[in-house]
């Protein structure tokens, strides 16, 4: 993806800037380019201040200077312009593209940046009318050529269509001989120093934090405008929160229990993976009426056990407590007397008819005299916890086990930018399900493939220092398929030599279960398992160890690769480098 300044929509964008900021914002293969958007020009030749909507700066190519427009309706006739439903429907879309050349030309020439042989290229962009609609009648017109106009098919591949500008441009000013016209004039230092000069006093000052403050923003905006959905859904007593992931599923499940246990019903808000549970259990502190809980802290609780046995198996959590915790229940019902139930993750037990049991058992029969409200999110893609063969629809499950299920279907991503998702899907070559992303795109947006070469520690050590520089170590996670002693961070950690980038990478990681301490010199960078980090999100992730090791170890426990993987890249928001061995 290319540079994008400022790295959202500026303040006030109209729709037709938004979709061309998305559009440049998720485009790949561009990562030289700089695209500057809202550049207020307050050195204007022509008036006293103005705005191009959006500069595009090429290395190899030149200049391009964009008019965003969405009219429902355009006409040009007799060299007269008439655009519906615009502030000035009769104004040429080119004259304010033409007074901002003309102030870019000036503003560089009196900086001494401007050899004059630089392309700079127009572009008046219809984002409302699709080109099939288009008719030209004037193709020997004199004002404009009409590869000057881009229209909303062109919003699938902005990449493709700045390079058609600046072919046509070439085209055609390489064969006049008094325009001085050479796009090899347009180095890679060059174009930095000219996107610099633009943009150099908007950039200054800021700091990581405060672009970290920025993406929370973003975020919570984006989380809390989802609540809407809770009040399109507040009559039904029980829902199912269906979609991919980073869609909100975690945050209306915890924002309903907020609004149940509000209005007084004790309610229970629980899911299987612990270090989600954590979370959910801070969520619930300081709300009397509502307990945040795993599920094996709450069977341990029903069934009277103080503790997991040590070294118990996997029939022990998945059988033979809850079936212990079940028949206590049966046998005094007021152990757990809930008048709601949230069950995050649920996909996780979907597949565990004891479990299942025991959580109908705790919501009772529907229209009874103690029957609880139930609400459940699940994403049924994320059932890496166990093999394949004992994975179930969780809708399906949910419906059997709680009569009256609603479906409450998410695909709006609000956690994750589009160029990550995009990346992801075609390294995966599977979508996964969105109709759009919410999320504005920043500048630190992205996926990469960073070969691991001869040494994968210093690969790794190399990536990180790569995102420290735009996120809090306490942002960062390096995930493996693998489990602690087959990962490469742990097999580092357990070498009893190691290198100097191995003696740096010690110091910045802990695991995912440790305890933070301020009285050891361990970081703040997480490490672990992909299975323990799902239902979990960080700004940037790390995958190590993806290749045919991880192939074969999928293969060896019944699970999809395609699963796994798909998991440990949805947990970013911003940024994912993928280390293959």
């Amino acid at each position: 993806m290319p540079r994008m300044i400022p790295s959202r929509p500026r303040t006030g964008a109209n729709g037709s800037e938004k979709r061309i900021f998305d559009a440049f914002a998720s485009a790949r293969g561009i990562d030289d380019w700089t695209v500057i958007h809202g550049l207020q020009i307050r050195r204007h030749v022509g008036q006293f201040q103005g705005e191009a909507d959006f500069i595009v700066v090429a290395p190899r190519r030149g200049i391009v200077v964009i008019e965003a427009k969405s009219p429902e309706y355009v006409e040009y006739r007799d060299g007269e312009w008439t655009l519906d439903r615009v502030p000035n429907p009769g104004k040429s879309p080119f004259d304010q593209v033409d007074g901002a050349v003309r102030s870019l030309r000036g503003f560089l020439k009196s900086r001494e940046l401007l050899a004059g042989s630089e392309p700079i290229a127009r572009l008046v962009w219809f984002t409302s009318l699709g080109r099939h609609l288009f008719e030209n009648r004037s193709p020997g017109d004199m004002q404009f050529f009409e590869w000057e106009l881009a229209f909303r098919d062109d919003l699938r591949d902005p990449a493709a269509l700045i390079d058609k500008v600046f072919a046509e441009h070439h085209a055609w000013y390489s064969t006049v001989a008094e325009v001085d016209h050479d796009p090899g004039v347009m180095t890679a230092e060059h174009a930095t120093d000219i996107a610099r000069a633009l943009v150099g006093d908007f950039a200054g000052g800021r700091s990581a934090a405060d672009r970290k403050l920025e993406r929370l923003d973003d975020e919570n905006a984006l989380l809390k405008s989802q609540r809407i959905i809770l009040d399109a859904v507040a009559r039904n007593r029980r829902l199912c929160f269906d979609g991919p992931a980073g869609t909100g599923k975690s945050y209306l499940l915890t924002s309903l229990a907020k609004t149940w246990a509000s209005e007084g019903a004790r309610t229970l808000l629980t899911c299987w993976n612990e270090l989600m549970a954590d979370e959910l259990a801070a969520a619930a502190r300081h709300r009397p009426a509502l307990e945040g809980m795993s599920l094996n802290a709450l069977m341990l609780r029903i069934a009277g056990v103080d503790e997991n046995p040590s070294g118990a198996s996997r029939e022990w959590y998945d059988q033979e407590l809850p079936r212990r915790a079940l028949a206590r229940l049966r046998a005094e019902p007021s152990l757990a007397d809930y008048d709601a139930i949230c069950i995050d993750e649920f996909q996780d037990v979907a597949g565990l008819p004891d479990v299942v049991a025991l959580l109908r058992a705790l919501a009772g029969p529907a229209g009874g005299s103690h029957s609880a409200r139930v609400a459940v999110a699940a994403d049924p893609r994320q059932q890496i916890l166990r093999p394949a063969v004992t994975h179930a629809d969780p809708w399906r499950v949910a419906t059997e086990a709680f009569p009256g299920m609603v479906h409450v279907a998410m695909r709006q991503s609000v956690r994750q930018v589009r160029a990550l998702s995009s990346a992801a899907e075609e390294l995966l070559g599977r979508r996964f399900g969105y109709t759009g992303h919410r999320l504005v795109s920043n500048v630190t947006g992205g996926m990469r493939i960073q070969p691991a070469g001869d040494s994968p520690t210093s690969a790794l050590a190399g990536a990180l220092r790569e995102l420290l520089r735009d996120h809090p170590a306490h942002d960062i996670v390096v995930l493996s398929p693998f489990g602690e002693h087959r990962s490469l961070v742990g097999r580092m950690l357990a070498s009893p030599h190691f290198s100097r980038d191995e003696k740096w990478l010690r110091a910045q990681l802990r695991h995912l279960g440790e305890i933070p301490d301020e009285s050891t010199s361990r970081g703040a960078v997480r490490w672990g398992s992909i299975g323990k980090f799902k239902g979990l999100d960080a700004e940037a992730i790390i995958l190590t160890d993806i290749g045919d090791d991880g192939v074969r170890f999928s293969q060896e426990i019944g699970l999809p690769w395609f699963d796994l993987l798909y998991v440990g890249l949805t947990r970013a928001k911003y940024r994912c480098i993928v280390l293959p061995n």
